[in-house]
């Protein structure tokens, strides 16, 4: 199991992309911490979860969604941005 944590800076961006993550993962999986600001998506297929979490993510970002979002997997962190 793997849990991958997005950070959003505006919550008004969020449900945007939560629409995204639970197309994939399903409505379970996909949560928000309002206090952490974080999208947290939980998987049992790690290699494939991490990929697709990360293209969804920098889709959503390309589509004006947010500037950039930090993405957290385990103990490290990624910052994606938009081209």
């Amino acid at each position: 199991m793997v849990e991958i944590s997005v950070a959003v800076a505006d919550p008004v961006l969020v449900h945007a992309l939560m629409r995204r993550l639970r197309k994939l993962f399903g409505p379970s999986a996909v949560t928000y911490d309002a206090t952490a600001k974080q999208v947290r998506v939980s998987s049992e297929w790690e290699s494939r979860a991490v990929v697709e979490v990360v293209d969804v993510v920098q889709e959503w970002i390309d589509e004006g969604g947010a500037g950039s979002a930090e993405l957290a997997v385990g103990d490290r962190s990624y910052t994606l941005g938009a081209p």
